[in-house]
């Protein structure tokens, strides 16, 4: 055991010397751990708690070790500070407890030795008890139907970002790292208290005693050196299923109630094809993991994992089950997602490999472990799996594209390159889907012009070559363009991939490409000039992206290398000649650069009439990229509206699931704050994309085929025909409801979320409260989505309609014969009488004006 602490204490020393900048005066080496957690049948719960934390001091003088503690309850007179066998705690001031604050104050009667000079460690003792409810922070309690069909209860963490003082007392800051020891009595059955068969931590379980009164003492092996929000616990009565893969040994496993485990087969056999993909993509026999993953599935709504889990994954069960009466398509989607982007989160590096693999960058890893997700997810083709070929991540990668585009052109956004040495879990929410999304697009973007296999080759053997090393941003795109430059795979210009990369990392937003075709030359010249996209005017200002442009033209189809950009444009205005005999030009071939296009009036009005005659004559991915930038351009004012109704007249024809996910996404820019829209515009878009929607709505409902993508493709555009009041929808949907609550039917998953939708949007009667997680989830959702329309209405102004248009005769008159009324009826008052009057009046002036 010394021999242990002496390598221990060694390679911390070395840690704290590498992180200058943390400034704490004590450092914690070792976490040991003793839980005696008790769950009563009545949901009253708690557990008493011993720790021993190893410290060392990293500063002289230390007088007072400060500590995170936060409703915690401190057994009076446990609180020891040891050196060696002598407690060093001033007996007549021993401690402060604040619980507001959350600090625990220990106070000395000598001060520390500085580690670095003694080389003296301390051991501080604390006992407590943490009464633990359903709404506690850091670990809380979940009630769910046991196997017997009564209320059964559960311990389980959630540690992230900062809740690990909830659960016991400690050095709270992210960037300290140890080792976690845990030793936990579980306690044998008896009347009242809940009897528990598992409990899981981030360890290997080491060895199972009883002790003398009846507890069973289980010990677990020392942890890897892990930061206090990789800590988890788990303590219940549940079973498990697991698979391991043959080659190389990596077990997943799904911990829930017994009775309920076949629903996890599906998300079992996704994991095992997903790591077995990975393998596949990597190249090298490394497991994942030393050990288990141990997947838990909670019941109760849990917002997806902890990133930076890698053995003990928590997440409720609703993203996890797959049961056909109540999952929905887009509920499996995204647990699908979720849980490939943990894997490749754990793949890319996590404290349980051998040689510990750090990323400098966390929101790079982020970023990495998406597009690598989604590359995976390409792969897998729901259970179709593509070998022996890489897939391309097309639908994925405009989906993802869409996603950041969404949050990030505001003035407000950072740029990626910002959050430098920020941990994962610190960034905030409303940047996660910037940190992921965008990274994920960038590299979509640069795999797009070197081609697939290329880029892919050089991003795994630039992994596979970092294994218990660092990774940073600047080094990977320095290895990226040592594997990848090529006359082929380099710009006419001289740019590389790091210098394309360069630009967008450290610039916020995306810009938006302005093309102008002058026609009245031979060959025509074609002029590009960038500037940052955005709603707002005040915001518009020249750009510096180094843009990777790539186009192909009407009537020329047999250009050379199409598919990958020509040559990169930056903040000036670049000229070029191209002989487009009297057709379009369209930019970002494949939709995969990360910026819009806005032609002029010709232009658009050619591509316009081409959707028209035949739109399968511009690419899927090219015609998702127009209908989106045109509903984005329009909504910032860079587009009339003449010309954005005349390019997306043709979606009647469209049946592409990829488009329409475009114009989807395309049709919630109306809603950003900043868009100048009115009620009466709002209603003509709303009246416009009903007309257009109405082939493919139909065409969907009559197709009974159970495919993932079709379910995908029609749960989708219900919801979004709902959402735009296509009245047949809501009466659909209405009708869907009745006869779920009228004659007990049961709702159709893929439909559950519209129909939650139509019936709130009424204001009809609640929906009730009793439902399952599946059910409610979609009903959280529908209730945000009438909420944000809700506030939308009310922030816009109504609006002015505008003037009808002006009916002008076209029929000219030569002669006029006239017939006279001898007996006329007396007028006898009444609004329709005066509009008869009024009208024989007009009718003879008219004739008069016209003569």
């Amino acid at each position: 055991m010394l021999i242990y602490f002496l390598i221990l204490i060694a390679s911390t020393s070395a840690y704290v010397l590498e992180e200058e900048c943390l400034n704490y005066t004590v450092y914690p080496v070792q976490y040991e751990l003793t839980l005696i957690p008790h769950i009563y049948k009545d949901g009253n719960s708690f557990y008493d708690c011993e720790i021993v934390i190893t410290i060392i001091a990293n500063a002289p003088n230390v007088n007072v070790i400060e500590l995170d503690a936060r409703d915690l309850e401190i057994k009076s007179g446990s609180i020891q500070v040891l050196d060696n066998n002598i407690n060093l705690v001033n007996q007549y001031r021993p401690y402060e407890f604040d619980n507001r604050r959350g600090k625990l104050f220990i106070y000395l009667r000598e001060p520390l030795k500085q580690y670095s000079v003694s080389r003296t460690q301390y051991f501080v003792k604390i006992s407590f008890t943490k009464q633990v409810s359903f709404s506690s922070d850091g670990i809380f309690v979940v009630e769910y139907d046991g196997d017997d069909r009564k209320p059964k209860f559960l311990y389980t963490t959630r540690l992230s970002p900062n809740k690990a003082k909830y659960f016991f007392p400690c050095f709270d800051n992210p960037l300290f790292e140890a080792v976690f020891k845990f030793k936990v009595y579980v306690a044998a059955p008896q009347t009242g208290l809940q009897y528990c068969n598992t409990t899981l931590v981030i360890a290997k379980e080491s060895k199972q005693q009883i002790s003398k009164d009846s507890y069973t003492i289980i010990e677990y092996m020392p942890s890897p050196q892990i930061s206090l929000h990789q800590v988890g616990f788990h303590h219940s009565n549940f079973g498990s299923r697991q698979i391991t893969t043959k080659k190389p040994n990596d077990t997943l496993v799904i911990w829930a109630p017994v009775s309920t485990l076949n629903h996890y087969t599906f998300i079992l056999n996704f994991g095992e094809a997903i790591i077995y993909l990975i393998h596949e993509y990597a190249l090298i026999d490394l497991p994942l993991v030393y050990g288990p993953i141990n997947i838990v599935a909670v019941p109760t709504l849990l917002n997806g994992y902890e990133i930076d889990s890698w053995n003990l994954l928590t997440i409720g069960d609703n993203r996890l089950a797959n049961i056909y009466e109540y999952t929905s398509i887009k509920q499996m989607e995204r647990m699908m997602f979720e849980l490939a982007q943990q894997l490749s989160r754990i793949w890319l590096g996590n404290p349980g490999e051998l040689q510990r693999t750090r990323w400098k960058e966390e929101w790079f890893k982020e970023g990495v472990a998406t597009y690598i997700a989604y590359y995976l997810l390409t792969q897998y083709n729901h259970g179709e799996l593509v070998l022996k070929q890489r897939g391309p991540i097309e639908k994925y990668g405009l989906e993802m594209r869409h996603k950041a585009m969404a949050v990030d052109w505001h003035h407000t956004t950072p740029a990626l390159a910002i959050f430098n040495r920020t941990l994962a879990i610190e960034i905030p929410s409303r940047y996660k889907e910037l940190v992921t999304m965008k990274t994920a697009t960038l590299l979509w973007m640069v795999e797009n012009w070197l081609g697939s296999e290329k880029f892919h080759q050089a991003l795994v053997k630039y992994i596979n070559s970092r294994r218990g090393k660092y990774i940073s941003l600047t080094d990977f795109m320095i290895n990226l363009d040592r594997d990848t430059v090529e006359c082929l795979h380099q710009f006419f210009n001289g740019s590389t991939s790091s210098r394309v990369l360069n630009s967008w990392f450290h610039q916020a937003g995306y810009p938006v490409v302005n093309v102008q075709v002058l026609r009245d030359r031979t060959p025509n010249v074609v002029q590009l000039k960038q500037r940052k996209f955005s709603f707002t005017e005040q915001n518009r200002f020249d750009s510096n992206y180094l843009i990777p442009i790539s186009y192909i033209v009407q009537n020329n189809r047999n250009c050379f290398n199409c598919f990958q950009p020509r040559f990169t444009i930056g903040s000036q205005t670049y000229t070029f000649r191209e002989n487009l005999n009297g057709g379009w030009i369209i930019l970002n071939t494949n939709a995969s650069g990360y910026y819009r296009v806005n032609y002029d009036d010709e232009t658009w009005r050619l591509i316009a009439k081409s959707l028209k005659e035949d739109h399968t004559a511009i690419g899927e991915l090219n015609r998702a990229q127009i209908v989106n930038d045109v509903f984005a351009l329009y909504a910032a004012g860079d587009l009339r509206e003449d010309i954005a109704i005349e390019v997306l007249d043709y979606l009647n024809k469209e049946i592409s699931l990829v488009v329409w996910e475009s114009v989807i996404s395309g049709y919630e820019l109306f809603k950003i704050e900043d868009v100048k829209m009115t009620k009466i515009l709002y209603e003509e878009w709303q009246q416009f994309i009903q007309k257009k929607i109405s082939t493919i709505y139909r065409r969907l409902m009559v197709n009974v085929e159970q495919r993932p993508n079709t379910r995908l493709f029609r749960s989708n555009i219900v919801e979004f025909a709902c959402e735009i009041k296509y009245r047949p929808c809501l009466n659909e949907m209405r009708r869907y409801y009745a006869d779920h609550t009228n004659a007990k039917t049961r709702l159709n998953p893929d439909f559950r979320e519209a129909c939650y939708y139509t019936v709130i949007h009424d204001a009809r009667d609640g929906i009730g409260t009793k439902l399952n997680r599946f059910e409610t989830e979609d009903k959280l959702l529908a209730e945000h989505k009438v909420r944000e329309e809700s506030r939308f209405f009310y922030r816009i102004p109504v609006g002015i309609p505008k003037p009808l248009p002006m009916m002008m005769s076209t029929t000219t008159t030569t002669t006029t014969e006239v017939t006279l009324i001898s007996t006329p009826k007396p007028f006898n008052g009444g609004a329709a009488s005066f509009a008869s009057l009024f009208s024989l009046i007009l009718g003879i002036n008219l004739f008069f004006i016209l003569q």
